[in-house]
């Protein structure tokens, strides 16, 4: 006989929990090896996100008492879904897997969008609610089936945002102290510029095989460190350091991994881990020496503006200028990039690189409701003998996009 509940709490790595039954609001024992394999539920598992999750079960017996067996995800409450469209890092759209039908995605909507910064991916899939609100779809309590980032995937964290907290605060890395890492538009007290910096970083150290890996002289340890890019105010560079998690899995019963590697902390090379190693990692690198011409904008090319990529992203500008039509909305768009052009001609500094898509962009500042004050970033490619701008970011994006390089100047693009 089939049983619905809700699960009252979950901890993934002792692997055990309670579910709440519906009929007679008693809680029964659940074990992590009582999650069906295959289905949404044992993947929740992975994610952390089993708490208030509807779940269809029968009922087993041990020596402890009754417990929860053949749990799986109850979707006649539930849905699984893939996100369709994602924008300005706030909302877009799932597509319901069975009815195809769409529904509007908010990040406030994902569970866990208030403990960490949400990363959020099109063809994403989640698991979520349907809801009508206002007479349109709308999904709720939306769980992404693995929101970790390629650092975490990398090594488990006790706390990652305790961490990078700590090394944008700790005294003995007081340059990264200086720097301000939050949004400038939207502060959100916490370190998301320093959080997108480091797995960007990390992406690029892995992708050119910059980690470095040591054994302990018995062979019962290993550990691994790589070089973050950042510095401390004496100019000494500061690492990653790693050992070798004793709960790693490749692939666990699940289909997902448990990391590799454990965090140990950020420093300099005066870590006591340092001696394990031979050599100090490299920085990542983002270009060629051959190709540092390409960080410099050259205002004698020609700008093409995408017109049907901007207007997409029309909700981006100024409400006033949004509203304008078509010709009058681009005159304005015109207006604000050879304003940008003379400025940069005046300043190399105002055309800012950023590395994005493997290859080096600009970021123009697009000054339209005042001719000193940047509203939007333009995003600009070279394309053979042109240079084509394609999209604009909000100044939290352009400035967090840009730090990976190095750190913006306060020409425009200002905390």
């Amino acid at each position: 006989m089939e049983y619905t509940g809700i699960i009252k709490f979950f901890n993934y790595n002792r692997g055990f929990g309670k579910i709440t039954k519906d009929s007679d609001q008693t809680d029964l024992h659940l074990h992590i090896s009582n999650l069906i394999q295959d289905n949404e539920i044992s993947e929740l598992a992975e994610a952390r996100h089993l708490e208030g999750e509807p779940v269809i079960f029968e009922l087993g017996t041990t020596r402890q008492g009754d417990q929860a067996i053949n749990v799986k995800l109850n979707l006649t409450k539930r849905s699984v879904g893939y996100v369709k469209e994602y924008e300005d890092g706030k909302w877009g759209k799932i597509e319901d897997f069975k009815t195809k039908e769409l529904y509007h995605l908010h990040f406030t909507k994902v569970k866990g969008s208030t403990e960490k910064y949400v990363r959020i991916e099109i063809g994403e899939p989640v698991i979520f609610t349907p809801n009508v609100n206002e007479g349109r779809n709308e999904a709720i309590d939306v769980v992404l089936i693995d929101d970790r980032y390629p650092i975490e995937l990398f090594a488990e964290f006790d706390d990652l945002s305790a961490s990078l907290k700590n090394l944008a605060t700790a005294p003995h890395l007081a340059e990264t102290k200086n720097e301000y890492w939050d949004y400038i538009q939207r502060p959100t007290n916490g370190v998301p510029v320093l959080f997108s910096y480091l797995n960007q970083t990390f992406s690029r150290i892995k992708l050119q095989d910059k980690i470095l890996f040591a054994t302990s002289r018995d062979g019962k340890e290993q550990f691994a460190y790589f070089n973050t890019g950042l510095v401390t105010k004496e100019q000494d560079e500061i690492f990653a350091y790693f050992k070798k998690n004793e709960r790693y899995q490749p692939q666990t019963l699940w289909g997902l991994t448990i990391p590799e590697w454990e965090f140990l902390e950020f420093n300099t090379d005066q870590s006591k881990y340092t001696k394990y190693f031979s050599e100090l990692p490299e920085m990542a690198t983002f270009f060629e020496d051959t190709e540092t011409t390409q960080l410099i904008f050259d205002t004698s090319i020609k700008v093409t503006i995408k017109k049907e990529h901007i207007k997409k992203r029309k909700h981006r500008f100024p409400e006033k200028i949004a509203k304008l039509d078509d010709n009058s909305f681009f005159d304005e768009i015109n207006r604000a990039l050879e304003l940008a052009t003379k400025r940069a001609r005046r300043n190399y500094k105002t055309a800012i690189p950023h590395f994005y898509d493997n290859k080096i962009q600009f970021l123009l500042p697009l000054c339209i409701t005042s001719k000193i004050d940047a509203d939007l970033a333009l995003v600009v490619n070279r394309d053979e003998n042109s240079y084509v701008a394609h999209t604009v970011l909000t100044l939290d994006q352009a400035f967090n996009n840009a730090r990976l390089l190095a750190k913006p100047d306060r020409e425009w693009l200002t905390p």
